[in-house]
């Protein structure tokens, strides 16, 4: 449908000829027929994606006791993000809720092998490397409030309309999980300790966090959320020695319990 304009309180005037001649005040005029979709209305039903940022500590029963160096169970820090689509529903006074789908993704992104200084007096080959990873997909469902608030922008001196939405979310889903340490001591003294764990993992998760929206459909979000993952089955192998020993393998410690793991998120997205 094109636009048009009507000609609204203006007075048309008929010509001695019987034609009719330009309107007396024609910046009288008015277009209707055009739709402002440049305003995003938060008060309505949307499809929306998501991208964060993530850090959470992983449970791993290392166990190792050498001349040199000794290994317990540590909690692992990996880094990585997140992505997510899905589709919110307005209920009306204020209330919303949404479901979604997400994939993330994270691992040990800022971890290098950490090798002995070789002017150290008998340092000859000491390493330890940490590698590790978690992937996996999540079904999100969460309920919120909204209010709309104005905040002066400090750089522009100007005033923003931001929509402050706190929510609750509550998730299930499936991941996999592979972490590994890798650790060698060649000087006088010569031992090695390797092992791994690879997981297959259930997951329940609850939390809650903020979103704030802009008034184009682009927000950003921080929010927490309590992760029991539940290890279905994990695989572990490896081998350690020490000096003048043969190798020998690793206990296969079949533990699979996780504490409850916390995430944290910063990210973004849009609405549209």
């Amino acid at each position: 449908m094109f636009p048009f304009t009507l000609l609204a309180d203006v007075e048309v005037v008929a010509a001695p000829s019987g034609e009719f001649v330009a309107p007396v005040n024609p910046d009288q005029s008015i277009e209707v027929g055009l739709v402002d979709d440049s305003k995003f209305n938060p008060r309505k039903s949307h499809w929306y994606t998501t991208f964060g940022f993530e850090a959470m500590e992983y449970d791993l029963p290392f166990s190792y006791a050498g001349a040199k160096q000794n290994f317990d169970p540590e909690k692992r820090q990996l880094y990585g993000g997140r992505l997510g689509f899905g589709r919110e529903i307005y209920l009306g006074k204020g209330f919303m809720t949404s479901t979604r789908l997400e994939s993330y993704y994270m691992g040990t992104l800022f971890e290098s092998a950490k090798t002995a200084d070789p002017n150290l007096p008998d340092e000859d080959v000491a390493t330890v490397k940490d590698t590790g990873q978690i992937y996996g997909g999540d079904i999100v469902q969460t309920l919120s409030f909204m209010w709309e608030m104005k905040t002066k922008n400090p750089l522009m001196d100007s005033w923003a309309y931001l929509t402050v939405e706190p929510f609750v979310e509550f998730g299930v889903g499936k991941a996999w999980a592979f972490n590994k340490k890798d650790y060698s001591y060649n000087t006088s003294i010569v031992e090695e300790y390797d092992q791994s764990y690879t997981d297959e993992l259930t997951n329940v998760k609850m939390g809650g966090g903020i979103n704030l929206t802009s008034r184009q459909g682009f927000f950003l979000y921080l929010k927490a959320t309590q992760n029991r993952y539940d290890i279905t089955k994990r695989r572990s192998k490896g081998y350690f020695y020490k000096d003048g020993d043969s190798p020998a393998p690793v206990s296969t410690n079949a533990l699979t319990t996780q504490d409850p793991i916390m995430v944290y998120s910063l990210g973004g997205g849009y609405k549209f």
